[in-house]
């Protein structure tokens, strides 16, 4: 075998082998055909996805003295040959990890004005860029915009969120895909074909489903996993702690039937080998959605509404292992749901009155506190309701009487000042079907009560103390009659000597409390 790893001996050599990104493949190589390739690319997706190696295609066709059909490069002239073992001096790839600073870049700009030493173009290819300080980033930006005929950048990423908008309007921006577990497993046997390694076909299988769409960790795994010349699936599974596919539809079968008590010695039996649970729940998860996405594609509305019950009882059990003193309770607890719930075990039932169209079947059943009644007829789901089975009671009669009397207690469970200061010059003065009314005295109180946050959160407020839902609605008061310019004139000395008495803090309080802040003197 050789020295070399296989992820890199294996890496895409051309533009035939590069695999599960047609949408880069089509329109990389149109414009190196019609010869209008742009000076700067930016590669985003999750890792092992190809965006490297799609760079370093890039830099071969761009250099490549034969190419053929005007875009694959020949593999075979010293370009080619130099790139594919990293020996090209005008090929500079930087790790932005470790190159993010400001200095970094200034180097590079002023590097980049030299001409190509051997080849046609420089290419720089920058990878895990979103590392680059925000100065690295404004310092890249002029030479990104108008860089020198000679040279071209390819930068990759795997977090295209952290990426300035101001360089992303510089480049040509391409979005890698999480290749298929098909493509993976192909190019699996392929190497295991070409490495003379007898490969289990579960194994290959497993590690295409572990590895979440990443062929270069899929191909590390293979090299891994291999010993002498063999790679068996007990021994991937005893290292990734994964499960086989027939147990997970042994567990999902259990539940169909309602059989907790096979479904509980599945789960002590992982637990009992030393399985991982956790990788054990992921996976399962995983099985369920394949099934949920079956139901869609068939149209079986039941087994779609009681499939999402299982994946969200069992998504919420993953979560919570690790935070119990016994390491399985959590799936333990999400079996009884599910088969003892009335809520999974209606899948088999569901199935059975869809496959019977003459019939009319209804199913009910309890989750949570929640009666569940699906009327099917003729295949297909009429109807489905939910009951509150625990709190059947009807909603309480509230006046507004009441409401004035709790005023002070919604007062004291606001949380936002500013909401809190608008709300004591408020008066709750009438109910309206599902509307509480509020009266003002200005606008600008008014309008900072119906601020969304402000609304939701008054609104979660009453449905707290009165148990019932209020929308809140205000009106501003009447206007009064101004009084005569001798009571005006005597209001406002009386209205001053209390403000000087008072002292300026009661103002300056005031508004504290509405926008927040301390006095500074």
């Amino acid at each position: 075998m050789s020295s070399l790893a296989f992820y890199r001996k294996y890496r895409p050599h051309n533009f035939d082998n590069l695999l599960g990104q047609e949408h880069v493949h089509d329109t990389l190589i149109n414009a190196l055909k019609i010869d209008r390739v742009s000076h700067a690319y930016l590669f985003s997706g999750p890792r092992g996805t190809g965006k490297t190696s799609t760079a370093r295609l890039m830099a071969k066709a761009l250099n490549c003295t034969d190419l053929k059909d005007g875009f694959e490069p020949c593999d075979k002239c010293d370009f080619c040959n130099d790139i594919n073992d990293g020996r090209l001096i005008d090929l500079i790839e930087i790790d932005a990890a470790s190159n993010r600073g400001i200095d970094e870049v200034r180097d590079l700009n002023e590097k980049i004005k030299f001409s190509p030493t051997r080849a046609r173009y420089k290419i720089y290819i920058i990878d895990e860029v979103h590392m680059m300080t925000d100065p690295a980033f404004n310092a890249l930006l002029k030479t990104l915009e108008e860089p020198p005929a000679h040279a071209y950048f390819i930068l990759a990423t795997t977090e295209i969120h952290k990426i300035p908008e101001t360089i992303l309007s510089r480049c040509q921006r391409f979005d890698f895909k999480r290749l298929s577990e098909k493509a993976i497993m192909t190019r699996l046997n392929f190497i295991a074909q070409k490495e003379n390694i007898k490969a289990d076909e579960k194994a290959i299988e497993s590690i295409a489903r572990y590895v979440d769409g990443g062929m270069r960790d899929a191909i590390s795994l293979l090299e891994q996993f291999t010993v002498d010349g063999e790679l068996k699936f007990e021994h991937v599974k005893e290292i990734l702690g994964i499960s086989d596919v027939s147990l997970l539809r042994e567990l999902f079968q259990t539940l169909c039937d309602k059989d907790a008590k096979s479904a509980l010695r599945i789960v002590h039996t992982l637990h009992d080998q030393g399985s991982d649970l956790k990788q054990f729940s992921h996976e399962f998860v995983s099985y369920l959605r394949d099934r949920l996405i079956e139901a869609v594609n068939s149209g079986d509305g039941g087994k779609m509404s009681e499939l999402l019950n299982i994946i969200e009882i069992f998504q919420e059990a993953q979560q919570k292992l690790g935070f119990y003193s016994i390491v399985q309770l959590p799936l333990e607890m999400a079996v009884v749901r599910v088969c003892g719930g009335g809520g999974a075990g209606k899948v088999a039932e569901v199935a059975k009155a869809v496959s019977k169209p003459e019939e009319t079947v209804v199913i009910s059943g309890s989750i949570d506190g929640v009666e569940k009644k699906t009327e099917i007829t003729s295949g297909k789901v009429i109807f489905t309701e939910k009951v509150d089975v625990s709190e059947k009671k009807a909603p309480l009669n509230i006046d507004i009487a009441q409401v004035k009397k709790s005023w002070p207690r919604v007062l004291e469970r606001v949380k936002a000042p500013s909401l809190r200061m608008s709300l004591r010059t408020a008066a709750p003065a009438a109910i309206r079907d599902m509307n509480l009314v509020l009266e003002l005295s200005t606008e600008f109180h008014r309008d900072k009560i119906m601020e969304h946050d402000h609304r939701v959160e008054l609104e979660a407020i009453f449905m707290e103390l009165f148990k019932r839902s209020f929308k809140i609605e205000t009106v501003l008061k009447a206007l009064e009659m101004k009084p005569t310019v001798n009571e005006e004139e005597n209001e406002t000395k009386d209205a001053a000597g209390s403000r000087a008495a008072a002292g300026p803090s009661v103002a300056v309080n005031e508004v504290l409390e509405i926008f927040g802040g301390e006095v500074v003197e």
